[in-house]
């Protein structure tokens, strides 16, 4: 998601900022399967079987490429007030008791506890997790550097919320940044920081109440083995934090893939081969060759 560095990536995407301090909901319009919310222990069958990857379309992503211009003109944001992402719920209107005779049952939708599935998937990451297990964020984490590792995760985590259509909530223990608990957005992450409770202790909190939202797919990052056990079995999905960085390498192949793709497309028409015959762009290569191999004899 290498031609473009993470920070570069960074500055290209501009989301709308979803916090996650009440009950409310990041919604946008996309269809999603739903999965059963049974908590259970998982099984060895359960654990031999990987975790679903986050995928999405490519052809609507293109208008990554609409908002690669922009990375050009954003390379940075300042962190803004947290909202919340989690699902509206809609209160059934109460109706006449004759209301039945009129109704148009095309607006029944408007008159029940019935709504359109468009709830995002969100992944949750426990960032200091991260950042000790990736190499490139471990030599900063160890050095005590922790804002040039938190800062770098972000980057990363930025353009894959935009490839792979997905909320990302990504949580520091605050009292190993040295901060109060709040909550920030930067380029549509959502970044928390908890000094009340420790990050795996907040995100297993998150899942339940993500869940009971009507979130209908919620993945946890973590490479810590409890953490994982207690977010299977609130009902999410369990990434490592190896599963998150595969993913977010093979996010970067794509943008590089499009990017190619792009300019490939962009230069068709503009060259003078593509304005000329066949038989004249023939005749041309056979002059080219002649000349390389009257080059050769002298």
């Amino acid at each position: 998601m290498k031609g473009i560095s993470s920070s570069q990536t960074l500055s290209a995407f501009a989301l709308t900022y979803i916090g996650c301090a009440t009950r409310n909901s990041y919604i946008k319009p996309t269809i999603v399967a739903k999965k059963s919310n049974n908590s259970h222990t998982p099984s060895s069958k359960d654990t031999d079987t990987p975790p679903p990857r986050i995928t999405s379309n490519l052809k609507q992503n293109l208008q990554f490429l609409k908002l690669w211009k922009e990375f050009q003109k954003r390379k940075s944001s300042t962190p803004k007030p947290a909202t919340s992402y989690r699902k509206k719920k809609v209160e059934k209107e109460e109706l006449p008791d004759d209301e039945e005779i009129y109704r148009d049952p095309t607006l029944a939708l408007y008159y029940t506890n019935q709504v359109l599935d468009t709830a995002v998937p969100v992944l949750l990451v426990d960032g200091y997790n991260v950042c000790g297990y990736w190499p490139k964020l471990k030599k900063h984490f160890m050095n005590g550097s922790l804002d040039i590792a938190r800062q770098k995760l972000i980057d990363e985590l930025v353009s894959f919320s935009l490839l792979r259509e997905v909320k990302v909530v990504v949580v520091f223990d605050a009292m190993m940044s040295g901060m109060a608990t709040h909550k920030e957005d930067f380029e549509g992450v959502d970044i928390v920081y908890s000094s009340e409770t420790c990050a795996d202790a907040w995100i297993e909190k998150e899942v339940v109440a993500l869940r009971q939202d009507g979130c209908p797919k919620v993945w946890v990052v973590t490479s810590d083995h409890n953490q994982q056990h207690a977010a299977y079995g609130a009902g999410a999905f369990v990434w490592s934090c190896k599963a998150l960085i595969s993913e977010i390498k093979a996010s970067h192949k794509e943008v590089e893939r499009m990017l190619r793709e792009h300019r490939s497309t962009s230069m068709q028409g503009k060259l003078l081969k593509h304005n000329l015959g066949a038989e004249v762009v023939d005749a041309l290569k056979d002059l080219r060759d002649q000349l390389s191999q009257n080059e050769t004899r002298r």
